[in-house]
C-alpha cells in the first residue's frame, strides 16, 4: 500500500509536487516503481531491509540517505512484533518502507501525528516518526515494568498460592516484549549516530537528533536494567516450582513409608511354607497386624529424627 502526504498531513497523488512523505507499507512492485520513478531512488528489497550489517542499514546512495531501524508494530491486528523500517531522505522528501505498522505512522492519532502535521519537509517527518517510535518504546518499557512488578507482588505475596505455570507464561510474554524493545532501541541508537554524522547534508535538525539520541540511550539503559530483574523473577519462579514438586515427592515418600512395609509384612504372612508354623497360631494374625502398624511408625520416627520432612 502506498500513501503520499503533503504538508499538514493531507494525502495527495504520488506525482504531486507538494508531497513530502511517501509511505510504502508491504508495497508491490508497481508501487515501488512509482516512487522510484518520482524521486530517482532505489527502494531496498525486503531481504536488504532485514540485513543486520551496518553497511546495509545506513548508507548514502547518490543524493539519498538510507537509514533502517527495527521498530515495534503490528501485523494483521496481531501482537506487537519487531520489523525493519527503512527511511530514505531524498530531495527534501521522505520515503518509508515497512512491513509492520508502528503507532507513530498512524496519521490522526497521538502526539507524533501532530508533529507530522506541522512538518515542512521530509527531514521534519523523519524527526516526528523517530520521536513517536521512541515514545512508543518508552510506553512499552513502562508497561513491561509495571507488569513485572505486579507479577512479582502476586508470586511473592505471603500466604498466596499463585498459578506458577500461568505466571511463568506471563513472565515469558513480558520478557519477550522487553527483549524486542531493547533490540529496537539499539538499532535506533546506531541509526541516530549515523544520522548525526550526515545531518548537515540532509537538513536534519542537529539539536533534535542529539536530543533523540540521548532519550534513546536512556531508554536503552532502562531496558538493560529490566532484563536482570526479569531473569531474577524467572529464577525465583522456577525455584518455587521446584519447591512445589519437592513437596509432592515428600508426600509420595510418606505414602511409601505408610504402605510399603505393611504390604511386605502381608506378603510374608501370605506364604504357605510348612516351616512357618507360628503363622498358623491363633495369635499369629494379631502379630502380623501389630507389625503392620509398628513398621511404619518406626520408619516415621527415623524420618523425623533425621529431619527428612
Amino acid at each position: 500500500m502506498l500513501r503520499v502526504f503533503s504538508k499538514g498531513g493531507s494525502t495527495v497523488a504520488c506525482a504531486d509536487a507538494s508531497a513530502i512523505w511517501y509511505d510504502l507499507e508491504s508495497p508491490d512492485e508497481g508501487e515501488e516503481a512509482d516512487v522510484e520513478a518520482s524521486l530517482g531512488i532505489d527502494v531496498p528489497t525486503p531481504a536488504e531491509r532485514s540485513a543486520f550489517e551496518e553497511s546495509a542499514r545506513y548508507y548514502e546512495e547518490g543524493d539519498a540517505l538510507h537509514l533502517t531501524a527495527t521498530l515495534l508494530g503490528r501485523r494483521d491486528e496481531g501482537p506487537l512484533v519487531a520489523g525493519a523500517v527503512t527511511f530514505i531522505l531524498a530531495k527534501g522528501k521522505l520515503v518509508t518502507v515497512r512491513q509492520v505498522r508502528p503507532r507513530a505512522f498512524d496519521i490522526g492519532q497521538g502526539r507524533a501525528s501532530a508533529r507530522i502535521g506541522s512538518a515542512q519537509n521530509g527531514a521534519d517527518v523523519l524527526h516526528a516518526l523517530i520521536e513517536g517510535a521512541a515514545e512508543r518504546l518508552a510506553d512499552v518499557l513502562a508497561e513491561a515494568t509495571r507488569d513485572a512488578n505486579a507479577l512479582s507482588m502476586v508470586v511473592f505475596a505471603k500466604g498466596s498460592t499463585p498459578d506458577l505455570n500461568e505466571s511463568l507464561r506471563e513472565l515469558g510474554r513480558i520478557g519477550a516484549l522487553a527483549a524486542i524493545a531493547h533490540d529496537s532501541l539499539a538499532s535506533m541508537q546506531r541509526m541516530l549516530v549515523y544520522a548525526r554524522a550526515t545531518k548537515n547534508k540532509y537538513n536534519l535538525d542537529a539539536a533534535r537528533v542529539s536530543a533523540l539520541a540521548r532519550d534513546v540511550s536512556e531508554l536503552e539503559r532502562i531496558a538493560e536494567t529490566l532484563q536482570p530483574r526479569l531473569s531474577f523473577l524467572q529464577d525465583a519462579m522456577l525455584g518455587l516450582i521446584n519447591a512445589s514438586q519437592t513437596n509432592v515427592l515428600k508426600a509420595l515418600s510418606l505414602a511409601t513409608i505408610a504402605f510399603v512395609p505393611p504390604t511386605l509384612i502381608a506378603s510374608i504372612f501370605g506364604m504357605n511354607f510348612d516351616a512357618m508354623t507360628w503363622f498358623r497360631e491363633s495369635w499369629g494374625p494379631w502379630v502380623g497386624v501389630a507389625l503392620m502398624f509398628a513398621a511404619p511408625a518406626i520408619l516415621f520416627g527415623i524420618a523425623k529424627w533425621r529431619r527428612w520432612f
